[in-house]
């Protein structure tokens, strides 16, 4: 396993093994779900996602669409909308978790990770699994209708 390190928090990670997981796993999360948030997710995630935090998707082995839930919580008085979602990947939470460290700011995204993963894939039976855990406020750019909430 290999190191990470992020403020508040030191994570073990398998890159090979959760990338090798996420192959063998069909599409879950918005691509599965169909509700205009999702579609609205789905279709500009490349767009919304800042680069620090797809690097950091990709440093752990997790393809950009293989978020587990993607959620909208609602239209924000700013006109963004708030989202959250999460990710699984191999590893271990070797600080962080029980400290409650702060989430780690990747522009408009913020993370913290967690090891009590929810809808895991059957490819993670069996591994020790870290929840990447996303909090997001982002502009609505798809051509689907805006949800309010």
């Amino acid at each position: 396993m290999e190191l990470l390190e992020l403020p508040g928090w030191r994570i073990e990670y398998d890159r090979p093994t959760t990338a090798a997981a996420h192959a063998r796993t069909p599409a879950t999360g918005p691509e599965t779900c169909g509700c205009d948030p999702c579609r609205n997710w789905a279709a500009t995630r490349i767009r919304v996602l800042p680069e620090e935090f797809r690097s950091l998707l990709d440093r752990l082995g997790i393809p950009l669409d293989r978020e587990a839930e993607v959620y909208h919580n609602c239209r924000l008085d700013s006109s963004l909308h708030s989202y959250g979602a999460w990710y699984h990947f191999v590893g271990r939470v070797l600080s962080g978790e029980r400290e409650c460290s702060p989430n780690v700011a990747f522009g408009p995204f913020s993370v913290y990770f967690h090891s009590k993963p929810v809808l895991l894939p059957e490819a993670f039976a069996e591994m020790p699994i870290v929840q990447l855990e996303v909090a997001a406020e982002v502009p609505w750019l798809s051509d689907v209708p805006e949800a309010a909430c």
